[in-house]
């Protein structure tokens, strides 16, 4: 069984432990933390045991699951630890998933209990899928994007890299939102949104760029 640590000792960790405890695919050895605060406590009974570089001289393949949720700080982790090429990103998918036919979902993906994914759909590496959101056939979630809780992408709807999608928001049917993108909880997105802005509403409309 192959050895897995969590960089992130916060509340996304902790439900990374939580449901990896729960599924039994992997042994449990702790959180990795860059903040010194943290070092020796537990969190879900597991320790925090050293910060991010701790496994970069690892002589054993290991997994790791990033548990960040900022899409800046995680891809600058991902980057580090990525030098070691005996440290595996596996993709963290609850049981609770439904993934219909010829999906691909990418290296370090997090995908929260209740999700659906239509066929052909793409989700791109290290993307994060909150509860009980829908994903729409064709779609392409690039790498680093976040998905909210509860948002509903229609079919063939195309999200940029560290894009985000907040609470309860939702796309019409082949709209394209840019990399680096915020849309704000609860818009609906009808037209296409471009790279680097803030947008919301219903509909969404751009109210700041970024």
């Amino acid at each position: 069984m192959m050895k897995l640590y969590i960089v992130g000792a916060g509340n996304v960790g902790g439900y990374i432990a939580y449901h990896a405890e729960e599924m039994g695919e992997y042994k449990l050895c702790g959180f990795l933390d860059d903040d010194e605060t943290k070092l020796g406590i537990e969190i879900y009974h597991l320790p925090v045991i050293g910060n991010v570089g701790y496994l970069l001289n690892t002589t054993k393949e290991v997994a790791v699951v990033i548990a960040i949720a900022n899409s800046v700080v995680k891809k600058f982790i991902v980057n580090k630890l990525s030098q070691n090429k005996l440290i595996r990103f596996p993709a963290f998918i609850h049981p609770s998933v439904w993934i219909g036919k010829n999906v691909k979902v990418g290296d370090g993906a997090i995908i929260y209990p209740g999700v659906t994914i239509n066929y052909e759909a793409f989700i791109g590496n290290f993307v994060t899928i909150n509860m009980n959101s829908t994903i729409g056939h064709n779609c392409n979630l690039m790498d680093y994007s976040t998905l909210s809780p509860g948002v509903d992408c229609g079919g063939f709807t195309q999200l940029g890299e560290q894009s985000f999608l907040g609470i309860g928001s939702s796309t019409l049917q082949s709209v394209k939102i840019g990399q680096n993108t915020i849309v704000g909880g609860g818009a609906m997105v009808i037209d296409d949104i471009p790279d680097n802005v803030i947008a919301a509403g219903v509909p969404a409309k751009v109210i700041k760029y970024h």
